[in-house]
């Protein structure tokens, strides 16, 4: 079902959801780094990856609708500022400090699919250079170490039990999904933006590290990874 590509890439993100947790405990030093890195890694993912691929699924939509109101096939923005809205307006610590049930259901929902749309987004690669799977694992499994660190200060005990398992089967389930779907689909589309809205506000309001306390070195060759990753694959046509 998948090549050999395919298979690598998606059994390495499945394992940085696996030892995202041991990793993170007992690495504190190395997980500060890679922190600081996954954090400018984010940033640059979210403006010269996300928005670039939602500018592209737009062109997409204009192209099958033509005629339609400019509202239509600019809706896909709607979608993302959606995302960020409901992000930035739940309460996930609530008044005790403790994480709260709805945001823990924002936060496993929301995930869930961006996992599935990473596993998809493999699949929808579709390309014979290797490099471009390298890429893709690269950043990838970077930027999910940076959002499971996230989940597991908030929530340690639920990633550690559940949590990581079902990123694992949604990556799984993505890519097998992406077998029967189009790379600029319709569902494709919306969910991408959705979750994207999500990621943004994510790498720029909660995974952005207070600037005292950053590594900077390792926060900026985050950004030039990612910048680097976006140069690769628009020269290889993988957007």
């Amino acid at each position: 079902m998948f090549s050999i590509f395919e298979m690598v890439t998606l059994t390495l993100i499945g394992l940085v959801h696996v030892g995202s947790a041991p990793f993170y405990h007992h690495r504190p030093s190395a997980s500060r780094w890679l922190l600081d890195f996954s954090s400018g890694l984010g940033l640059g993912y979210a403006f010269l990856y996300l928005l670039p691929k939602i500018g592209y699924m737009t062109v997409a939509v204009s192209t099958r609708v033509p005629d339609a109101h400019p509202l239509i096939t600019q809706r896909l923005y709607l979608y993302m500022m959606l995302g960020f809205l409901v992000y930035y307006l739940v309460d996930f610590k609530g008044s005790s400090a403790r994480p709260t049930r709805v945001g823990l259901v924002v936060n496993t929902i929301g995930f869930s699919i961006y996992n599935a749309l990473v596993g998809g987004t493999i699949v929808h690669l579709n390309h014979s250079n290797a490099l471009v799977y390298l890429v893709a694992a690269l950043v990838f499994c970077l930027h999910l170490f940076g959002v499971n660190s996230f989940l597991i200060r908030m929530y340690p005990k639920y990633f550690a039990r559940w949590m990581k398992w079902l990123f694992v089967l949604s990556v799984l389930l993505g890519a097998i999904a992406g077998g029967y779907t189009e790379k600029h689909g319709h569902y494709v589309s919306v969910a991408t933006a959705l979750v994207g809205g999500i990621i943004i506000i994510l790498s720029v309001r909660l995974k952005l590290p207070a600037r005292a306390r950053v590594n900077v070195r390792s926060f900026l060759a985050g950004v030039a990874t990612a910048a680097s990753a976006s140069v690769v694959y628009s020269l290889l046509g993988a957007f």
